[in-house]
């Protein structure tokens, strides 16, 4: 109504019967109607005509809108699951693609088919036809076949897209990276402000919700998503430093994970919520003929890295991800010093040059508290001063690097400390 939208109905008086499943039908026409609204602008008009063709014997359920229309070109896109129209208006029609699959599916069983006739700019007209009369060998492929409509369904949302609302892109990249591994896609959004209508508009699977966020705290975000009856039935998983995890259930998240989060347990998180079965085929790895799978072991060594230059934070936590190392972040000195106590990592590699707290002042107090005293300490500086290693050392650092790092390097200093133990190591062929 806020659209202020015309919705007319143009039926035939006297239609014939149709042997359908009324349910699936009724829901194949919402889909439509529901669809020609959110794409036609205020003032717009939507009409749905039915009329039968006694000639073909079929009756035509014809859903027509005055919206933003669709190019030629994206035509055979529209009933793909999951692929977003690529225009200007993408935006606009993500989450739309699974709908629209299931319609045309649906329709196909019961002997039909589904038209599209469109103009951008001009609006739509989706038209679907379905025989009066099934005939008997029809029939009984029909039941078959409307039998496995949910085992299709099941299928085209096995894949769904994942919405990461995440401020820190760091995060957001690694989380995503862990989510495409298990052949799913990943859409991020970085604040909470605005991430309510971000939803409806995706319409994902699932929303992996990180509760420090500015201006719009992640708990106003969740309370809002289960608010609105659009978004109320998609599962949440919460993500948090701090184990707050009775009162998100109680609000309605579906999971409550506290960071530092492993990628296995994200992985089977989201597999469960889905239903899905994480097999080893179902990760999208290079075009090998043969895939390597090193599992790491929960108690895999927990690492902190106290850098606040993004690139850095990039390179140095992919290249450490990928050999095996649970991490955690700091951007400065305070955050360091709270990290080392909260979490005990089994080493720390401490950038000197940090905003608030410089790195040594931190060290110092890390060294300085009985919980955190004993835990080795990597020194790295961009400075490369005269006098720069005794400095880091004194301060309490186990070792010293200087920038630019070099990543094996690193990893060679690390493993003087701790090491990967890689179990259970399998071979899967592609």
């Amino acid at each position: 109504h806020h659209k202020n939208i015309k919705l007319t109905s143009q039926v035939t008086e006297r239609l014939w019967e149709i042997e359908v499943d009324e349910r699936r039908i009724r829901q194949v026409l919402i889909n439509l109607l529901s669809n020609a609204v959110k794409f036609t602008p205020t003032g717009g008009s939507v009409i749905l005509k039915a009329e039968e063709d006694l000639f073909r014997n079929t009756i035509c359920f014809s859903v027509i809108d005055t919206g933003i229309g669709i190019a030629q070109e994206n035509m055979r896109k529209l009933f793909q699951s999951f692929v977003q129209i690529d225009s200007r208006l993408s935006r606009r029609y993500a989450g739309t693609g699974l709908g629209l699959a299931l319609v045309q599916r649906t329709i196909e069983i019961h002997g039909g088919r589904v038209d599209v006739e469109s103009e951008v700019g001009q609006g739509s007209c989706f038209t679907v036809t379905l025989p009066i009369k099934q005939s008997g060998e029809a029939n009984g492929e029909y039941q078959s076949d409307l039998e496995q409509l949910s085992q299709f369904t099941q299928s085209a949302i096995s894949n769904p897209q994942v919405l990461i609302i995440e401020d820190s892109i760091t995060a957001a990249e690694v989380i995503s990276r862990y989510i495409r591994e298990i052949g799913l896609q990943t859409l991020t959004y970085p604040e909470g402000e605005g991430a309510l209508e971000q939803v409806i508009q995706v319409n994902p699977g699932v929303i992996i919700l990180d509760l420090q966020l500015p201006k719009v705290s992640g708990w106003k975000v969740l309370a809002q998503l289960k608010a609105h009856p659009q978004t109320q039935h998609i599962p949440v998983i919460i993500l948090s430093v701090v184990d707050e995890r009775s009162q998100a259930l109680e609000m309605g998240a579906s999971e409550y994970l506290v960071k530092p989060v492993s990628r296995q347990l994200l992985r089977s998180t989201i597999s469960k919520i889905l239903g899905r079965l994480e097999t080893p085929e179902s990760v999208n790895h290079a075009d090998t003929a043969l895939v390597v799978m090193p599992q790491t072991a929960p108690e895999s060594p927990l690492i902190l890295i106290a850098e606040d230059n993004e690139t850095n934070i990039k390179t140095i936590w992919d290249y450490l991800l990928n050999k095996g190392y649970r991490l955690i972040l700091a951007k400065n000195g305070w955050e360091a010093i709270s990290q080392a106590k909260e979490y005990h990592p089994q080493l720390i590699m401490m950038d000197i040059q940090m905003p608030d707290m410089d790195g040594i002042e931190a060290i110092k107090r890390i060294r300085d508290n009985q919980e955190t005293s004993k835990i080795p300490i990597i020194a790295v500086t961009a400075l490369a001063m005269p006098g720069d290693k005794e400095k880091c050392l004194g301060a309490g650092a186990d070792e010293y690097i200087s920038k630019p790092v070099s990543l094996k390097n690193l990893v060679s200093t690390i493993q003087k400390y701790v090491h990967v133990e890689v179990k259970d190591l399998q071979l899967v062929s592609n």
